[in-house]
């Protein structure tokens, strides 16, 4: 069987309501739904207000939304260089065999790149099979759960 041909888009204000259903979905899995307390309308506010408080990423296959990551833009100190933090990056179960995580993850290095930035987040350290997916994409891993990328000079 033909694996379908992603697509990874920037999300646009009228993904505010699957995104919703996307983050709502990473909180159950995690079991932390109880700490998901955004709506679709604070997601529309603060993510396409003037400047922006965030951005993110779809990824779709044959047209159904199946992850996203999303980011922000800051000021990595020590460095002395532009920072983006990933707040979240989720794929559905029944699709991370595709290696949509890797492509979405990719993508964010390439947003990265395009205005020399440090990218960073964070991991819980009992999370070995995500330690071990950061790990293969080349990243830096710290024991406190950190994770960095930066493209070599």
């Amino acid at each position: 069987m033909a694996v379908p041909q992603p697509t990874i888009r920037p999300i646009e204000g009228g993904d505010v309501d699957v995104l919703y259903k996307m983050i709502c979905a990473l909180g159950d899995n995690q079991n932390e739904r109880e700490f998901v307390t955004t709506t679709p309308a604070l997601l529309e506010k603060t993510g396409f207000s003037e400047p922006p408080m965030w951005a993110g990423l779809i990824v779709e296959v044959e047209g159904k939304a199946v992850g996203y990551a999303t980011y922000t833009n800051d000021f990595h100190i020590w460095s002395g260089a532009p920072r983006i933090t990933i707040d979240d990056i989720f794929v559905y179960p029944e699709y991370r065999s595709l290696g949509l995580g890797e492509k979405l993850m990719r993508r964010v290095f390439d947003v990265a790149e395009e205005t020399d930035a440090f990218v960073s987040w964070t991991v819980q350290p009992e999370n070995t099979k995500a330690i071990d997916f950061y790990k293969r994409l080349g990243v830096k891993y710290w024991v406190t759960g950190k994770c960095g990328w930066r493209t070599v000079d």
